[in-house]
């Protein structure tokens, strides 16, 4: 009888010992879902962040082409005052002026 008694309680401990592993898989499966549910949304994010961030060094891009075609107008314009007085002042030179 001791023995049955001694099987019973063993029986006892071990399904107890079960229903905490099952509960415990549950509370770990439930874990691994809303962690995959986080990943997701930082790989959205970071594909977003990625995306903005293409756009932006297009637009940095196009800033720096506009602003290299405006140095070179600039320069041309310059360039083309430069010569302008150039040619004003030997003018004003062969006059004798």
């Amino acid at each position: 009888m001791n023995t049955l008694k001694n099987i019973e309680n063993l029986l006892e401990h071990l399904t107890g010992k079960l229903k905490a592993v099952i509960n415990e898989r549950g509370e770990m499966l439930a874990e691994i879902t809303s962690l995959r549910g986080r990943i997701a949304e930082i790989d959205k994010d970071a594909v977003k962040a990625a995306q903005d961030m293409k756009t932006e060094l297009e637009a940095v891009k196009l800033d720096a082409l506009r602003s290299e075609q405006e140095r070179i107008s600039v320069n041309a314009k310059l360039q083309s005052l430069n010569d302008r007085l150039i040619a004003l002042v030997s003018d004003k030179n062969r006059c004798g002026g």
